[in-house]
């Protein structure tokens, strides 16, 4: 009843909503993650889940279930978190959560070097949305997560770096060609109404910078052309530069994009609050010494 993997089944089920998308995402087969459900139900002699539902919904028992397995999981990776701290950073494994474009443009090169400092060390990146990133904090599954502010208090967090907001525009745009030669900072000013009616990529509404691009058009009474909804800020870009039209960027993907030629960037005339990106772990929970130390990579240290 308490063996790691078939809580995890469980819990992967109960996240999912089919067996069928818990299995593929746990790289088992179907077959087998249900035998190993039906194993812990015949065991505690009531269901855990209502299959004439779907998505699945937990029956009283199974809320139960979930509950204590979350548990088990976070004090599991706290328990491998404090013995690995005892080993010097020699063995040990290290968890963050992070957007695909924070894992692209910020955590790349510190990886590398914590590789090359700390090499038993085995590094793992989740890349989530938002909201499941919360989620993962808050059932241990990642040491720490990269979240923007403002969170809520069931969170620690440390500092990181503060992301300024920019316009990028195609290099053959024609708002760019009498700005001349404008690679590099400081970047010239554009307000964000002169969208109007222009070739737009904006984020699709899950993400928080759709959220921005919503207020955005609000104060300036401006309605682009939207021509794609990207799921990343770097998808965004990187179609940006092909040529396809305006986007929203922050200077974390402007400075470490890999541009097959360079957007041109702007400084919006609108103001626009920056990002603070911190590093986030649950309230009273265990930092490892290996999170530790990656952190303080990522703040140059």
């Amino acid at each position: 009843m308490i063996d790691e993997h078939e809580w995890k089944y469980v819990l992967q089920a109960a996240s999912e909503g089919t067996f069928s998308a818990a299995a593929k995402r746990l790289f088992v087969s179907q077959p087998s993650l249900s035998q190993s459900i039906k194993k812990i139900e015949g065991e505690i002699g009531l269901t855990l889940f209502d299959r004439s539902q779907t998505p699945l919904q937990l029956t009283a028992a199974g809320e139960i279930y979930v509950r204590k397995a979350r548990e088990l999981q976070r004090i599991y990776h706290e328990l491998l978190q404090e013995t690995a701290d005892l080993t010097g950073l020699k063995t040990g494994t290290l968890v963050i959560g992070s957007s695909r474009t924070r894992s692209s443009c910020y955590l790349t090169k510190p990886i590398i070097e914590f590789h090359r400092r700390y090499p038993g060390i085995r590094l793992i990146v989740k890349e989530h949305s938002v909201n499941e990133l919360k989620m993962a904090v808050a059932a241990g599954e990642v040491d720490f997560a990269l979240l923007y502010e403002p969170l809520e208090g069931a969170y620690e967090r440390i500092p990181l770096l503060r992301e300024r907001t920019l316009l990028a525009l195609p290099a053959h745009h024609p708002f760019v060609q009498k700005y001349g030669n404008i690679d590099g900072e400081p970047y010239p000013t554009m307000s964000f109404a002169r969208m109007h009616g222009q070739p737009f990529i904006r984020l699709q509404e899950s993400r928080r910078m759709s959220q921005l691009y919503n207020n955005l058009c609000m104060e300036t009474q401006c309605s682009p052309d939207v021509v794609f909804e990207a799921n990343s800020i770097i998808d965004a870009a990187e179609l940006c530069a092909a040529g396809m039209g305006a986007t929203l960027v922050t200077d974390m993907v402007v400075n470490n994009g890999r541009w097959s030629e360079q957007p041109r960037f702007f400084y919006l005339e609108e103001e626009v609050e920056d990002r603070q990106l911190v590093a986030a772990y649950g309230k009273n929970k265990h930092l490892s010494q290996a999170a530790r130390k990656f952190i303080e990579l990522l703040q140059g240290e």
